[in-house]
This record gives structure tokens, sequence and C-alpha cells, in this order.
């Protein structure tokens, strides 16, 4: 009898560590080897300068199952189940049309939380953060209202056939698109796919999706090495928008707003020329500020935006222009014989050349890889 209880007993210290070890097939942190294959399944979405189009060779040990159509802006994304079932969640980066450009022209600031109304028909309800005064780029969360639905329904008819852990890659705008995505789904928290569905994301040459509160809130949910931000110092893109920090910016508690207590102890001449050089300090960075609100903002909105969503109406913007990047960062930087390398890239434009994934992938090799051999 004891034989047969020790047998049990063992039968179920097998079963409940076969379960474990089946949801932990993804791990934290950079796995270079995982970048680069992601990096070459989301290479087969094309691209919007190179002339030949797909970059990368395709990736082994997984398949792509799904294609979007393309929906809202030209945003479009694809489903790989890797043949450890793990998924592989891909989303395009701008492509060569006027529509998909604009989508990061609107860099408006609007809230990290709540609700944008696409068109007379739907409705997108979201939440990216806790935090009140978080705020994401207004383009890139149209973008991901238009892929978000059909990302939820994958995800619900995959997970019978035990696709459970997902990887997140986007190169670009598909980058700050897969940061929000990760923060949406983040906060679903069951609601709408299982609890037990894990997720884990890069973002490849990603511009700045969010604003200082985001990055926090971003940063927390995905501590641990569950959020990579993978970038080449001499590209461009990852340092975009263009972001100005307010006074209005930093948290509740700080010296300007803690002034009239600093100025106890001063002079009459010292008050003046203290509160003087800080009214312009702060009505410069309010003016260029505000100047980019209006262009990215409600210029763009009325310029561009309502030419490809007529039934979009405006979102209520944030006083706000001051973008931070988030995630753990990755920093690949420029390596011998990368000179050489950008002058056989003669199908790319100047602008670009630092940007594309095969520069990216370039630098991955000689980091990780060559230096490893």
């Amino acid at each position: 009898m004891k034989y047969f209880i020790c047998l049990y007993s063992l039968i179920l210290i097998a079963i409940s560590s076969f379960n474990i070890q089946a949801q932990t097939k993804l791990k934290p942190g950079f796995i270079p080897e995982e970048f680069a294959q992601l990096l070459q399944a989301t290479s087969q979405q094309g691209d919007s300068v190179t002339k030949t189009g797909i970059e990368l060779s395709y990736p082994q040990n997984c398949r792509m199952v799904y294609r979007s159509p393309e929906a809202g802006l030209s945003n479009r994304w694809d489903l790989w189940i890797r043949d450890d079932s793990v998924g592989i969640i891909s989303i395009r980066g701008t492509v060569n049309k006027p529509d998909s450009w604009s989508e990061n022209f609107f860099a408006a600031m609007v809230s990290a939380k709540g609700s944008m109304t696409i068109d007379s028909d739907y409705v997108f309800i979201y939440k990216l953060s806790e935090k009140s005064k978080a705020g994401v780029h207004a383009g890139w969360l149209i973008g991901l209202a238009y892929l978000a639905p059909a990302i939820i329904t994958k995800i619900n008819e995959h997970y019978p056939f035990g696709i459970k852990e997902y990887l997140i890659i986007g190169h670009s705008q598909g980058g700050a698109l897969a940061a929000l995505l990760y923060s949406y789904l983040h906060y679903l928290d069951g609601e709408r796919i299982p609890k037990d569905v894990k997720f884990k994301v890069y973002c490849s040459a990603p511009p700045k999706p969010g604003n200082l509160f985001f990055a926090y809130d971003f940063d927390f949910i995905s501590r641990g090495g569950w959020a990579l931000r993978v970038f080449n110092t001499e590209d461009w893109v990852p340092q975009m928008p263009f972001s100005v920090q307010t006074f209005s910016d930093f948290s509740k508690d700080n010296p300007y707003n803690a002034k009239d207590s600093l100025m106890e102890k001063m002079t009459f001449i010292q008050k003046i020329i203290f509160e003087y050089m800080l009214g312009r300090i702060k009505s410069n960075l309010d003016d260029a500020s505000g100047l980019i609100q209006d262009y990215t903002g409600k210029d763009t909105y009325e310029n561009v935006i309502r030419k490809y969503l007529p039934g979009f109406p405006k979102p209520d913007f944030m006083n706000d222009s001051y973008f931070y990047p988030c995630g753990y960062p990755v920093v690949l930087t420029p390596q011998q014989g990368y000179g050489e390398f950008l002058k056989t890239e003669k199908d790319i434009p100047y602008l670009f050349i630092h940007h594309m994934p095969r520069a990216y992938y370039f630098l991955l090799e000689k980091i990780y890889f060559e230096k490893q051999r």
C-alpha cells in the first residue's frame, strides 16, 4: 500500500512539474537568438523604403498561420506559431502609403486610459496604465484600436490548442504599437482572454509611444525583463517624436511647486531675479510644447487624419508633449565592419540606412554571435 501511495505521489509531482515547465517556455531578459528569429519574422511584412521589400531570410522553426487584412491607417499584423507552441504576434511598421505616415505624424498626447470613438460603429475602450497622468501617442492608439480585436480573437482561438505564451514583435512604428499592445493585454486582466496567457515583447527600433508616466507604468508591469527596447545608437527614429518637458510634466512634489518656500530666505532682489528667470524658462518651455501640440495635434487631425478616417471625431488632447522611451534598453552600437556594410545598402535612402532590419541584424550578429565564437 505504501508503495502505491509513494508511486501516486511521484506521479502527481511529475505532472505538476510538467505543467510548470509547460508554462515557462518564455524566459525573461534579452535572448539574442530569440530576437534574431523575431526580426526575421517581422521583416516578412515588408517595409516602406527598400526596393526589394522583404529584408531578411524566413525564420526557422516556426510558420505563419495568419495575416490580417489592412485596417485603419494601413495597419497589419501576422500570427506565427513556433515549433514549441509559442505564438508570435508580429506587427507591421510604416509602409509607403500616406495614411500610414499620417499615423506617425499624429503625435498628440491622449490619455492612456479611457475610450476613443473610431467611428459611429466602433468605440475602443482601453486601459494602458494605472497612472492618471499617463498619456500615449494618438496616432498609434488608433493603430492599436484597429489591431486589438482580431488579436484577441486569434489568442482565444488558439488557446484550446495549447498556445498560451506569446512573443510580441514590431519594428519602427510596429515597435511603438507592440509596446501599447503589451500594456493593453496586461490590463485586460483575464476579462477577454484567459488569465494564464503570458506575453513578452521586443520593441525593435521603436519611437517613444507615450509620456514619462506611461513609461513608468510600462516598465513596472514588465519588470524582470519581459519588455525589451532594442535600438541602434545611430538610428534617429527611436529619438522621435519631438519632445519638450515642461514644469507640469514633473511629479506633484517638485521644486517649482515649492518655490515659495525656497524663496523665503532670499533677499528682495534675489527674489525678483529668481522669479524673472523662472518665469522666462517656464514661458519658453510652455510655448515650445504648445507649438508642437498645435502642429501634431489639432492641425494634423484637421488636415490629414480626417481625410483618411472621415468618421473619426477629434479626441481630447492632453497638454503634454513630453514623450519618453520605455522598456529595458538593449543597445546596438556600431562595430568593426559596419561602415563597409552600409556601403552595400544602396537600395535604402540615406535617412533610413541605420534604421532598417538589415542594419539591426548586422549589429546583432557582430555583438552577440561573432564575439561568442
